[in-house]
């Protein structure tokens, strides 16, 4: 089973059991450096393997092997004695064999500790004296193989510790933490699995935070649930956060939803930012006292995402002036208001994809490529009709049908023109949920009648009605599920209208006369006709 790491992603997908292993020769002085660093990995929340996971009674030398198989990155500590170790030498034959063959282990990182790399380059000095050891007690052939890996291992990228920082050895280890976290955390993370049509966005949203001034910036990026603020979040963070001192990228409204409180997410923040384990803070109000007085000389970067209430903001990172000059705060929302209320700097809405992205992104999940197979042309371009532009209902969709028959999309499209996609509902529900129940009222009723209709005929008829329609419309416009179009109607996103009825629906899926709205006049018809019958019967 696949280890989980502190920042809580699963590497089962990539076959990965431990983040880090770390080969070095426990007889020599780089024991104790080693010792350093990997409990720095460890505080870091990295995943090692470590020598406290053997099982008694099983090979050492079998169990290390199967642990770097199951590792994705390996850091070799090339110190005076590693080439005298068979075992040492046997676990860099076995690293070198799954980077290259296969990719199991995406990354090697030699660490020269107290030595010359050409010294394990061309094996002179201790390392020419361990291989004529080896050469006289065992086979030729695993020698030249030893000596080979030798070779090829002191050739990749690494770190020389004589010449980093004068030598300084927690200088190293910093550095080598740093190099661990930006290939763990950002790939696992913040990655995007189809970045289509993020360059636009990430390009834009940079010039936004990136405009040369050491004060603190806030930016909001807002928008429909579904439109793809959190992929575009991810994306502008996996880049920048390299760049600053502490970072931070916490699911406010998810997690806040999950827990019904924030003392997680304020842990997390301040276990992420001082990438400490450790920290345990047991009640809100202190973890404020602690992310006010922590961060306030700290630079930086902390995404907040899905924020929906204001004292979720304050109670997580303080407010501006409690954070280190040239920090950047990206909020995501789907509340305007919210940002007029957090006086941000900038504001970025998220528009829906054109047709030529969203047939991209469409395909890649249903076909594993940008474009349709042969002959599921015509019915890729309605489904992606049907999406549209919405990025969450073109990754449902596209998963739902792959690898399937023609016919099977034919029987889902007509399937979704009459009722909405069930994940697909359940994503756009969250958007009616947070609201209060004035404007799920007045959203419900612009769902199935007013779309399309004048903006002032329908506050007219909800004033009438005791709705407060001005008001209502303009709070549905903050949380962008209505627009306002150029000749004053009322405008939804076709998916929102079909989840708003679909609300509807569910209160009475099979006797229309007992839902609390009809918006099909054949229903309705059927509906007054049998109460007509029924009463002169």
């Amino acid at each position: 089973m696949a280890a989980k790491n502190t920042y809580g992603h699963s590497s089962s997908s990539n076959w990965w059991k431990y983040d880090v292993f770390v080969s070095f020769c426990s007889q020599d002085s780089g024991e104790s450096f080693v010792a350093h660093l990997i409990n720095e990995l460890l505080q870091n929340g990295i995943h090692i393997f470590r020598n406290e996971e053997l099982n008694k009674g099983k090979q050492i030398v079998l169990q290390r092997l199967e642990a770097i198989q199951g590792s994705r990155i390996a850091i070799v500590v090339f110190s005076e004695k590693y080439a005298s170790s068979s075992l040492c030498l046997l676990e860099l034959v076995e690293i070198l064999k799954f980077h290259k063959e296969n990719g199991r282990i995406e990354t090697v990182m030699p660490v020269f500790y107290k030595l010359d790399p050409s010294d394990v380059r061309h094996q002179r000095n201790t390392y020419g004296e361990a291989v004529k050891g080896h050469k006289k007690i065992l086979p030729t052939k695993m020698v030249e193989q030893w000596t080979t890996a030798l070779n090829e291992a002191a050739n990749l990228s690494g770190w020389d510790q004589a010449n980093v920082a004068n030598g300084h050895e927690p200088e190293l280890t910093k550095l080598i933490v740093e190099e661990v976290l930006k290939k763990v955390k950002w790939v696992l993370s913040y990655s995007v699995q189809y970045p289509i049509g993020l360059d636009f966005h990430i390009e834009r949203i940079g010039c936004l935070l990136n405009d040369g001034l050491d004060t603190v910036r806030i930016i909001g990026i807002y928008g429909v649930g579904g439109i793809g603020k959190t992929t575009i979040a991810k994306a502008v963070f996996g880049g920048m956060f390299t760049k600053f001192e502490g970072s931070s990228f916490l699911y406010v409204g998810e997690d806040s939803r999950r827990y019904k409180c924030l003392l997680p997410l304020q842990n997390q923040l301040l276990s992420d930012v001082f990438r400490r384990i450790d920290i345990d803070i047991d009640y809100e109000d202190k973890g404020i006292i602690f992310i006010k007085e922590l961060l306030r000389t700290r630079r930086v970067i902390i995404v907040l995402d899905d924020l929906y209430e204001m004292k979720q903001f304050y109670k997580l990172v303080g407010g501006r002036g409690c954070l280190g000059p040239g920090s950047r705060i990206i909020v995501t929302t789907k509340d305007e208001h919210l940002l007029n209320k957090l006086d941000v700097d900038e504001k970025y809405i998220v528009k829906t994809m054109n047709q030529s992205e969203s047939l991209q992104l469409f395909s890649c999940y249903a076909f594993g490529q940008k474009h349709p197979l042969e002959g599921y042309e015509k019915l890729s371009n309605d489904l992606i009709h049907y999406a549209g532009g919405l990025p969450s209902a073109l990754v449902i969709l596209g998963s739902l049908l792959c690898k399937r028959k023609e016919t099977e999309w034919e029987i889902q499209l007509k399937k979704l023109r009459e009722i909405l996609n069930d994940q697909i509902f359940k994503q756009l529900e969250i958007s009616y949920d947070i609201l209060d129940d004035f404007s799920r009222t007045i959203f419900l009723d612009i769902s199935c009648f007013f779309i399309g209709k004048d903006k002032k005929v329908a506050i007219k008829i909800l004033d009438a009605c005791g709705l407060g329609g001005e008001i209502g419309i303009k709070l549905l416009t903050e949380r962008s599920l209505v627009t306002i179009n150029e000749d004053n109607r009322l405008c939804m996103h076709n998916l929102i209208r079909d989840m708003g009825r679909e609300i509807v629906r569910r209160q009475s899926p099979k006797k229309p006369g007992k839902r609390s709205r009809l918006w099909d006049s054949r229903e309705a018809l059927d509906i007054l006709l049998n109460h007509t019958l029924k009463a002169f019967n």
